[in-house]
């Protein structure tokens, strides 16, 4: 019998995948987000709001706030890649797509 066979054959230097988490621990893991995703998109929703509010009462035409767009978008664009390293895939999917829908909507109004 070889003393050999029970011991692990992989190659020097390969690491065995790591399993996603299941989904109900990455639907918590995004609700918990969900309040600094509510702070990062007020924050922009507020200076898109007020760019356009100051605009129309000086009767200039609303300009887009990009710094403000994508300081803020950025910030919730890298919370995706942090979970899924984390192995949180479905909650990185999750929030990543909820970014997007954010900010296309923020966008729509200046066409």
């Amino acid at each position: 019998m070889d003393v050999n066979m029970d011991m692990d054959m992989r190659t020097a230097g390969l690491r065995a995948e790591r399993e996603p988490r299941s989904g109900a621990i990455n639907l918590l893991v995004f609700l918990a987000l969900v309040p600094f995703d509510a702070l990062v998109g007020g924050y922009a929703w507020l200076a898109v709001g007020m760019e356009g509010w100051a605009a129309a009462h000086n009767g200039a035409e609303p300009t887009l706030p990009v710094a403000e767009l994508m300081g803020s978008g950025g910030v919730l664009v890298a919370v995706g890649p942090a979970l899924y390293w984390g192995r949180f895939r479905g909650a990185a999917v999750i929030q990543l797509a909820l970014t997007v829908v954010l900010m296309a909507w923020l966008l729509s109004p200046y066409g």
